[in-house]
């Protein structure tokens, strides 16, 4: 399905995704051993084609994939920083800088949408669903429904919780009955407090792989 350059070069971007690095064109032709960048081009264009990369608009590659293969398939989605399951936490980073980490693409379902990030879990309030250290998938997008999960912008800074709709307010309740809802007036959304993404799934991290997959 693929010839030897295009083996190469796949095999080139997942491993700079990985490591949360970019090459320019000219990089890849080097490490490819063609001479032009529009060789490489055509050769992104053509794995873009059958399935085993996306791009988004700019042309950058986000996503390396393994079609036929659901067991080898990743997505790689940024990593925007940590959010923790308690008291907010004010440490979410920039888009543009943050790291690549790889995502098993059956984990996405059905969610291919561009929009993805993942945030790691600080602290215990949403256990056993989601324990600390574990990477929540988040879905960019600011109306949630009932008894989503979402990470919420507060005055205080980001937290994930589980989302409620009362009868004047809004509240974010956690799983872990030891820790107290946050709750906000509806007409406080925008101002004090907004939902910064709905969560479409949770994996584990490497030290929390005993407990298997939520």
């Amino acid at each position: 399905m693929l010839n030897t350059n295009q083996e190469k070069l796949l095999d080139i971007l997942r491993k700079t995704i990985v490591a949360g690095d970019s090459l320019s064109m000219q990089d890849l032709a080097i490490k490819i051993g063609v001479k032009s960048s529009n060789t490489i081009l055509y050769h992104l264009r053509k794995l873009e084609d059958k399935g085993f990369i996306r791009r988004d608009v700019s042309g950058k590659v986000t996503r390396v994939n393994s079609p036929g293969d659901s067991n080898a398939a990743l997505a790689f989605l940024p990593v925007l920083g940590h959010a923790r399951c308690g008291a907010p936490l004010d440490q979410v980073v920039d888009k543009a800088t943050s790291k690549m980490i790889p995502v098993p693409l059956g984990l996405l379902k059905a969610n291919m949408k561009a929009n993805l990030y993942v945030i790691q879990a600080i602290g215990d309030s949403m256990s056993p669903k989601i324990e600390e250290g574990d990477y929540v998938i988040f879905e960019a997008k600011q109306s949630p429904q009932e008894g989503d999960i979402v990470v919420a912008r507060t005055d205080e800074g980001f937290t994930i919780k589980k989302f409620s709709i009362l009868k004047t307010q809004f509240a974010l309740k956690p799983l872990n009955k030891e820790y107290p809802p946050l709750l906000f007036d509806k007409n406080q959304e925008n101002e004090i407090f907004n939902i910064d993404g709905v969560a479409i799934g949770v994996f584990k991290s490497q030290d929390n792989l005993g407990g298997g997959e939520n």
